[in-house]
């Protein structure tokens, strides 16, 4: 459902009171890169997203998907549109025996939105506010938690949230994102890479992120 800022956000799973989640990127991470996704026939799943929002559930970790969708802002699909991508994403994740506990997505562009300032971009990705109100929303730590994605404002945004470590993907558009991804790490905060999910899952088993 739309909130009444206009950021979308989809029933969320019961709070998990200050436990980490996984945060997830959708286009390039969830489903494979269409370049303003509307179709719902267009949709097709990340080779090793099942097993690795599998591996996060059985481990009591919430996984969320925070998404810059701007194709709305730019008029190239209706929000009728996102959410028919979205049920079709969440019908595969379930034939395959999983879900997302939570979806956000933010529609907002600086150069489509009107009157875009300040608070907008607190909420496009590489701004905060989707994880902060993931957080809200599921009781979450976000000092505990990781994000997965393809782009650096994936990993900024994750940065800007608070959270400690990041795993870059080459997936979707992470061949050239990846150089300014990794230089976004800081001390306190670290920027893992992985060439798909199945490298990024076997980080996580690792435990490397977990350690300061």
């Amino acid at each position: 459902m739309l909130l009444e800022n206009g950021v979308w956000i989809s029933d969320p799973a019961p709070a998990r009171h200050g436990g980490p989640a996984l945060f997830l990127d959708r286009d390039g991470v969830i489903v494979r890169e269409i370049n303003y996704l509307s179709r719902p026939e267009d949709v097709a799943l990340e080779t090793g997203i099942a097993e690795l929002i599998g591996w996060a559930h059985a481990r009591g970790i919430a996984v969320a998907a925070i998404t810059n969708q701007s194709g709305v802002a730019r008029g190239r699909f209706s929000w009728a549109e996102y959410e028919a991508v979205e049920a079709e994403v969440a019908r595969q994740l379930a034939a395959r025996n999983v879900a997302l506990d939570l979806v956000i997505a933010c529609a907002f562009h600086e150069d489509h939105t009107e009157g875009f300032g300040q608070e907008h971009a607190r909420w496009r990705k590489p701004g905060p506010a989707m994880l902060e109100l993931a957080a809200e929303k599921l009781g979450l730590d976000l000092g505990a938690s990781i994000m997965i994605g393809d782009k650096a404002s994936d990993v900024e945004a994750a940065r800007n949230a608070g959270l400690t470590h990041a795993i870059h993907v080459l997936t979707g558009h992470g061949e050239k994102e990846r150089a300014a991804a990794l230089k976004l790490a800081r001390p306190g905060f670290a920027v893992h890479a992985a060439a798909d999910l199945h490298e990024a899952l076997a980080l996580l088993k690792s435990g490397a992120w977990e350690r300061p």
